[in-house]
This record gives C-alpha cells, structure tokens and sequence, in this order.
C-alpha cells in the first residue's frame, strides 16, 4: 500500500447529506515523475465515470480492474461501501500498470449492416473482477460517417463471453473501438453501413407531437396487445408464443406489452425463467443469469421477424426481489437498469421503455400512491434509462392512480376527469403520456349472466384530452380486458366485447392511441393462479370478437392521413367523437348510433360520405354533403356506427 501511495493519492469524498448528490471522486500524482501516470477522469453519463490509465510506454488504454463507478447514492452507508469498492479496484489498476500487463489492440475486418439493422459484436476475454456483472464492462465507442460520436455498453453474457448490440442509422462508414474495463478486451474496425431493409427505430412525429414515425418518416399508428409474461409465464410454450404473435399480426396489432418478468414458481425448476444468479429460494440479486435473457433475446428476435414491435416493461413490483426493500436496493436497481438497456437497447422494434406496470406499487408491492416519491422516482429512473439508451428509445410509466386523486388508493375519490400529466407531463422525463382508465363509471355495470363489464364509462375523452395540454403523445394501454366466456374473471376484470370496441373508436377519435388485452391471453396465469385459487387461469389464443373488429379500426384509420388528425369540438350529441383534418377529412364515432350534426362551416364545396360498420368493417356509401354550415346526418343501420367524410372521395 505505501508503494501505491508513492506512485498516487486518491482521495474520495463522498457527499451523502443530501439524497441523490453526486459524489465526487478526486486523485493527484504526488511523485511528480511516475513513469506511468492517470491521465484523467471521462464523463460517460450521469454520476458514472470512466477511469482511464495510460502506461508511458505504451500509451494503450488500461482494460482492467473496476473503472466505473456509479455515483448517485442514496445514503452514507452505501457511499461508503463503494467507496471501499472502488478504493480496491484502484490499487488493482495500479497492480496492473505497475506489472505492464495491458491489453493488446485487435483490429477486426470490416462488417457490411444495413441501416437501422442491429449488429452484434461478440468477444471474449478473460476479467479481473469478482464480478464481472456489476464491477466490469465492455464500452463499444462509435464514429459515424459524418463525425457523430455514439457510446454504448455491452454486456457479459457467461463464461469469457461479452457482447455489444449496435444499430447504426446512418449509411457510410463507421470507426469503432471496443474496449474492457476490468476485462481484457480491446478491439476496432469499421462498419459499413448500406441503404435500409425497414423503416428504423419508431418516434415521435416531427410534423405532429401527438403521433408517431419511424426513423424514415413512414407515419406509425400503433395498435397494441397485452401479453405480461409473453416469454416467462410458465402456460405458454414456445409453439403457442409464435401461433399468438402470428395470430395477432394477421389481426393488425403491431405492438406487444411484454415484461422482463420472472416466474418464481417456475424459475425454482428451470434456470430460463429466474434472470438471477442463485434460485428465487436462495437469490444471488448481484449477478444476473444469462440463460434467462437468452431466452428473452429470442423472444424479441422471433417478434422483429414477424414485424410485431414490444413495450418492454423493465420492473415489477408484483413480484419479489422487487418489492422487498432491503434486498433490491437502489444500487441493484441501476445495476439491473443498465444491463436490461445494454442488452435490449439496439433492437430496432422497441418501440416503448415502460418503467413499470402500476408504478405506484414501487417500492414494496403496495397499492399506494407516495406524492412525491413516487412519480418522482418514476422519472427519476426514466432519465436513468434515457442517459444509458443510446438510441432514445420513447420512455413512459403504466399508472392506475389518477394525479387529480382524493387518496391514495386506485379506489380512492379523484377530481374528474381522470389524469396524470400533472405529474409527468410538465417536464421532459415520460415521452408519452400512458393512462390506465375507462373501465368503470356511471354507466358502466357487471352483467351477471356473462360474467363482464359492459356499458361505456363517460370520462374515457375527457381524459384523453386532459392530458393532451402536456402536447405529447397520450396513450390508453388499459382500458379494459376483454371476458372470454367460461373463464375465470381476473376478480371482475373482464369487459364485454362492444365495450372494448367502444373504447377503442372513442380512444383514437379523441386523439389518442390504445393497447388492449384479450383475457385467454394476458400472459399472468402464474401469478392468478396463486392469488385466485382454486380458479384456473391459462394460455388460450381465443377471443369473443373484439380482436378481429380492432383490425378492421385499423385498417380504417391507416387509410387516412391519421398523422395529421386532431379532435374536433362541436359535434353533437356530445357522446360522438371526432377526429379530423378540418375541411379535408372527417371521421365522427356514434357510439350509440342516432343521429349527429356537425359543423362542416371550414369546408368549401363537398364531401363525399360513407357509412362504416365498425362491428362488420363493411362500410355503406351515401350522398354527398355539402359544406359551409351545419350539417345533421343518421346511419342507415343500428347500433355504434362511424361517419366518415373526404375531399379524397369527392
């Protein structure tokens, strides 16, 4: 320990005070001649540093001992641990300078991808560290064909096996140079970058901060299905996981609402379902269990090839370890953060980053709204992984709370309209706006012969709209799960098919977006059967209807130019909804059918009309109206119905 002194002082000072502070890590040369010398500290995000050595002699990058350390801490104990820990693997950085053991440069041949085509990079070497998922790393740093610079991580996948996922989105030639940081890995090359196969990564539209695009401007109407346990849940076998996303592209839906979910029932038997080191009987929460991600990997692959995009759900506080406080302690939190995001990060069909499911259950598996901590972590851990996520992939949180609540509880008094924006939509953490309401209300009542929910609930649009001021994209992603007749009912959570439809024409013609859910295919059986027994819950790609009438919305509105749509006030009666391009294209929801009048004064000359049966798809043409004022039309069937007006039919 002198010799090290001799050679270097490292003096670290940790600010603990205050919660979340960064701390500060300072070190100075004492000899004033060492021959081989720290050249720096590199700010590689927020609260982490790359340390990096030089040996004179060589001028090579030093890839050993633990060079990163994360910052923000949530208490003086936990600075001081890490502390410890990066005092240790210090003098292990010096022990490797000081025995000149630094690793040799690879120069690998060039690699052709496509543009927004993920690549992976697969390396081997041996670590220095105790730990190579927590205390090692392999940073991948990328030169674009014009000058831009992109860092990204890596992750150690088991044995000597690292890898870093990279989808460049620029055509040209790209530099790059991986390097290990407490894990002998040191290689670069170059990577030529040719025309695209697919559209890239989806955002949000540049000409309409309410809808989506892919990366190339194709508009993007999304369309989603609720699947939790799509890799995990221990009914679905890998034949009924590719017969359910088969059946739903054929159906439309273009995005599945996935976890990284673990089954503790089934994670005790079978390694690919408990993503830690250990058994969930005797957990190892510090390493994490490669066959597990393996497994989720193909899943997202499997779902990329049959062009269905996934909103991966990164925590859940359903289940333990997450919901046990002493155990998952802010630090393995990050921990598990960064390696989900590294590993997951560069697949182009990601479409959303979801913090959790119902985060108000955060921390200890409670249904209890915490203001502020709650929202205040929810977007403190969406900025997390936004400073991690190269490739800015949307950020959002599933609630169940309205922000306007009396309480606590999702069964507590709100302030109608139901809403969350007050709480993340006044700053730029959440991309999207996600909103869990619509299921009950005035109106709505249990059948009992059916076992379902049925009746429309009367603030579903005001809510859409009262979260729209926040002018980002609003998303319901669950309005209500539809029954499957003979089945249990999730406790009373199951909706009739007309009101799943219902939902779904006055969500969109409100200007928002939705995900749905279908009861035989939740993907939760493990966790329903446990919480309601003796009733048995299972995997069955069966639904009573609504599926098929959510594709024909579908194929309806991406007929429109839907990207330039907005709501229209002023049609009556005020259960219709409309949405529209004001003196091109109209299209009114009738979710009782009757009558409605609509102002068409923004119009000049005619529109052309169609009846559209949202339960059939068949649509039914009638006469051309003119504009200019008023006009008051009815549907020539019963029951909801959809007006559709254009200059393009005219």
């Amino acid at each position: 320990m002198k010799a090290k002194s001799a050679c270097f002082l490292a003096v670290l000072a940790f600010l603990a005070a205050e919660p979340n502070k960064p701390s500060i890590v300072l070190f100075a040369p004492t000899d004033g001649g060492a021959p081989r010398d720290l050249t720096g500290i590199e700010a590689a995000g927020s609260g982490v540093f790359h340390v990096r050595a030089c040996a004179e002699e060589r001028r090579s990058p030093l890839t050993h001992a633990v060079s990163r350390v994360d910052l923000v801490r949530r208490d003086e104990g936990d600075a001081r641990r890490a502390g410890g820990d990066f005092g240790q693997a210090f003098i292990a950085t010096l022990d490797t300078i000081e025995a000149e053991s630094v690793t040799t440069i690879t120069d690998e041949p060039a690699v052709t991808v496509a543009r927004w085509q993920m690549h992976e990079f697969e390396l081997h070497g041996r670590y220095h560290v105790d730990n190579p998922f927590r205390d090692a790393a392999l940073v991948g740093e990328f030169t674009s064909p014009s000058g831009r610079k992109i860092t990204t991580e890596g992750f150690y996948d088991g044995g000597d096996t690292w890898r870093l996922r990279f989808t460049p989105d620029e055509e040209g030639q790209w530099r790059y140079l991986l390097r290990g940081e407490g894990v002998e890995l040191l290689t670069r090359g170059s990577l030529n970058c040719i025309a695209p196969k697919s559209h890239g990564f989806i955002r949000i539209h540049t000409d309409n901060q309410y809808a989506f695009a892919y990366a190339d401007g194709t508009p993007f109407f999304p369309m989603g299905d609720t699947c939790y346990g799509l890799y995990s849940d221990s009914p679905i076998t890998p034949a009924l996981r590719t017969q359910y996303l088969k059946t739903r592209r054929a159906q439309r839906f273009n995005f599945v609402r996935l976890g990284v979910i673990h089954s503790p029932t089934h994670g005790q038997t079978d390694p690919n379902f408990w993503p830690w080191g250990g058994t969930p009987g005797k957990p190892d929460l510090d390493r994490f269990n490669p066959q597990f991600f393996r497994g989720l990997d193909a899943v997202l692959t499997e779902m990329q090839a049959l062009g269905m995009n996934a909103e991966l759900i990164v925590l859940n506080y359903y289940l333990r370890p997450f919901t046990d406080m002493k155990a998952w302690t802010p630090q393995r939190q990050r921990q598990w953060l960064r390696y989900v995001t590294a590993r997951y990060a560069a697949f182009p069909n990601l479409f959303l980053w979801t913090i959790a499911n119902e985060y108000e259950t955060h921390p200890d598996g409670r249904y209890r709204l915490d203001v502020p901590d709650d929202p205040d972590w929810a977007k403190a851990t969406a900025r997390f992984i936004k400073q991690h996520d190269p490739y800015r992939h949307l950020v959002t949180t599933h609630p169940v709370v309205s922000a306007s609540t009396r309480g606590r509880s999702p069964n507590d008094p709100f302030d109608s309209p139901w809403r969350i924006g007050e709480f993340f939509g006044k700053d730029d953490a959440m991309d999207v706006l996600s909103q869990q309401t619509g299921q009950s209300g005035e109106g709505v009542a249990w059948d009992q012969q059916l076992q379902c929910w049925r009746g429309d609930a009367p603030d579903l649009v005001a809510s859409l709209c009262a979260d729209r001021r926040y002018q980002r994209p609003v998303f319901n992603t669950e309005s209500g799960y539809e029954y499957l007749r003979g089945h249990p009912t999730e406790k009373k959570q199951v909706h009739h098919t007309d009101k799943v439809r219902h939902s779904a024409w006055r969500i969109v013609c409100g200007g928002g977006y939705f995900a749905a859910g279908f009861h035989g295919t939740i993907g939760h059986s493990d966790s329903w059967n446990r919480i309601d027994a003796p009733n048995h819950y299972s995997f069955v790609i069966k639904d009573e209807g609504a599926a098929e009438q959510l594709g024909f919305l579908y194929d309806f509105f991406t007929s429109l130019p839907f990207w330039r749509m907005q709501p229209l006030e002023g049609v009556t009666p005020e259960t219709s909804v409309a949405l529209a391009e004001p003196g091109q294209v109209y299209v009114i929801y009738l979710p009782d059918g009757g009558e409605v009048t609509i102002d068409l004064s923004a119009t000049s000359g005619s529109l052309a009309l169609e009846w559209f049966n949202p339960r059939s798809g068949n649509a039914t043409p009638g006469q051309s109206t003119p504009g200019g004022g008023k006009r008051t039309f009815k549907p020539p069937f019963d029951g909801d119905a959809v007006l559709f007006m254009s200059k393009r039919l005219s």
